[in-house]
């Protein structure tokens, strides 16, 4: 067997051992700082006005979206009322002028000026 000689602590010095191991890991810690800084001003200064623009186009196409939804519902329901003959022959006499036969026109408009 070996003898084990003994030193004083204070003779070994691993400090700088420690020092140098811990290095690559505080550039780890700035490295991995500097990715997020960047990223966030990369987003703050790229994207969020993409963001916000893509925002208020969306809400446009949403009231767009709303609008033909209530046009739709009216032309369902006039599509619906063009089965009724009698709302077939009243926009007839409102919209075209036209009467159903054995009727009597009549206008009662007051006389225009231009003669």
């Amino acid at each position: 067997m070996r003898a084990v000689e003994s030193r004083p602590l204070s003779s070994v010095k691993r400090e700088p051992q420690r020092q140098r191991r811990n290095f690559p890991v505080r550039i780890r810690y700035v490295a991995a700082l500097a990715i997020c800084a960047w990223a966030f001003f990369y987003f703050w200064h790229a994207e969020r006005p993409r963001l916000r623009q893509l925002a208020a186009e969306n809400a446009k196409l949403e009231r767009q979206l709303n609008s033909l939804q209530a046009e739709q519902r009216t032309l369902q329901t006039e599509k619906q009322q063009l089965n009724n003959p009698a709302y077939i022959e009243k926009y007839a006499t409102e919209h075209q002028n036209l009467v159903m036969p054995n009727t009597v026109p009549f206008d009662l408009q007051s006389p225009s000026k231009s003669h």
